[in-house]
């Protein structure tokens, strides 16, 4: 395999949680896998180099200690636990993600056979949709390993749009009808 990892090490201060936390989600936000605290590892790429090297700043400026590396395995079978793991923790994403989008549908399901066909339920699901469109692009960007569950994630988000758009003609007919 010999795939190329970064490796960010760090320690923050214990005096206030907060930058801790703050550091904690910069690196998770970014899809990172902990070896152990304060041992962060990404797959080598210019772009995640970049962002860590500017955490890796942040962190000293805070008073804490940091180092970034490149790494390789030497084993081929740890490094296909890495993979394993970011592999896990990104089916673990878009399994929530589809849940979300399930949840939609079946909201809208129910708002149809209630025959409520409310323009501000129409507003929310559309809201809810844009911010799953986000999520769904956050989710991909951090998809190193291109996983399967990318594509069931799509056609679910695909699903919800095509049944958000049924329940819109419906809200549109409704609402003509009574005018």
């Amino acid at each position: 395999m010999s795939i190329k990892f970064l490796s960010l090490t760090y320690k923050v201060p214990s005096n206030t949680s907060k930058n801790r936390v703050y550091i904690w989600r910069k690196i998770k936000e970014i899809g990172a896998v902990y070896l152990q605290q304060g041992v962060a590892l990404l797959p080598y790429e210019d772009k995640l180099f970049e962002i860590l090297k500017n955490l890796r700043e942040e962190v000293n400026n805070l008073g804490g200690k940091s180092t970034l590396s490149e790494l390789t395995f030497v084993s081929e079978e740890d490094e296909k636990s890495i993979v394993s793991e970011f592999m896990q923790q990104i089916d673990e994403e878009y399994s929530e993600f589809e849940d979300n989008c399930e949840r939609l549908i079946y909201e809208l399901d129910r708002e149809t056979e209630k025959g409520k066909f409310k323009f501000s339920e129409l507003e929310e699901a559309e809201e809810d949709l844009k911010k799953f469109q986000r999520w769904y692009d956050k989710i991909v960007r951090r998809d190193y390993f291109n996983s399967e569950s990318k594509y069931k994630a799509k056609e679910m988000l695909e699903k919800a749009n095509v049944r958000l758009q049924e329940y819109s003609q419906e809200v549109y007919k409704n609402d003509k009808v009574q005018q």
